[in-house]
């Protein structure tokens, strides 16, 4: 009989750095305010990322070759367009649902992942964040307190 090889993938394995960020900046803004402070260059990704069906989010991201890290922002709230057509109305009514990278985390409006950081770098980054006068309030995120780590893998 043949030999049954299993793969364990445990997500908690890696830990996660993720600041969430509080501001009424549209993405692109947001994006050159932390690129100006932080040092990096941050880039629109030609294809938007998608968490459900038909729901995708714009998101950026700067690999640093030389320190072997990687930054991700992305926002926190997805809106989709959707409409209700009725064959007894000459009207359609039109909604909008909201979904979550991350549901736990409701009020935060953007989510800057790190990959390759340490601890030391997180706090250095999250205290220039910080300063900045367009962000309202930013802060790490525990990731023991983060339910949907799935949806944080890209």
């Amino acid at each position: 009989m043949g030999t049954k090889h299993v793969l364990n993938l445990d997500l908690d394995d890696e830990p996660l750095h993720i600041i969430a960020i509080h501001s009424d900046l549209e993405d692109y803004q947001l994006v050159y305010w932390i690129n100006v402070t932080l040092g990096l260059q941050l880039r629109r990704e030609q294809d938007d990322l998608e968490f459900a069906q038909r729901v995708f989010a714009p998101w950026y991201v700067f690999d640093h070759e030389i320190e072997f890290s990687r930054y991700v922002l992305l926002p926190n709230q997805l809106e989709q367009q959707l409409s209700e057509i009725s064959d007894q109305d000459l009207f359609s009514a039109q909604y909008t649902k909201v979904y979550y990278v991350l549901p736990e985390f409701k009020k935060a409006d953007y989510l800057l992942k790190f990959e390759g950081l340490y601890e030391e770098d997180l706090m250095e980054i999250l205290n220039k964040l910080k300063g900045l006068p367009e962000i309202v309030m930013a802060y790490a995120l525990n990731s023991q307190q983060i339910k949907s780590r799935t949806n944080l893998i890209f």
